[in-house]
């Protein structure tokens, strides 16, 4: 399985550097009930919403708004890779 967090966070690192912590953040809330909770996960590079997931768990939810959020940046920044 791909760790798109990673790759990810490497990319905002080539973009930024040490200041990368500063452009991107993570959003995240729970639906749902405390046996079956839906977990969604945004991430947001400088304010702007890259990419959204929603799992059973946090870490597959944020897996899968790391991967829309890579998709997404990869077509502006093509450069970079």
């Amino acid at each position: 399985m791909a760790d798109y967090r990673m790759e990810l966070n490497n990319l905002l690192q080539r973009r930024y550097g040490a200041s990368a912590a500063n452009h991107f953040r993570w959003e995240s809330f729970r639906t749902g009930t405390d046996h079956f909770p839906t977990w969604t996960f945004i991430a947001y590079v400088d304010g702007i919403e890259y990419g959204r997931g929603c799992g059973r768990d946090q870490g597959t939810a944020k897996e899968i708004a790391a991967e829309g959020a890579l998709s997404q940046l990869r077509r502006q920044w093509g450069h970079l890779f």
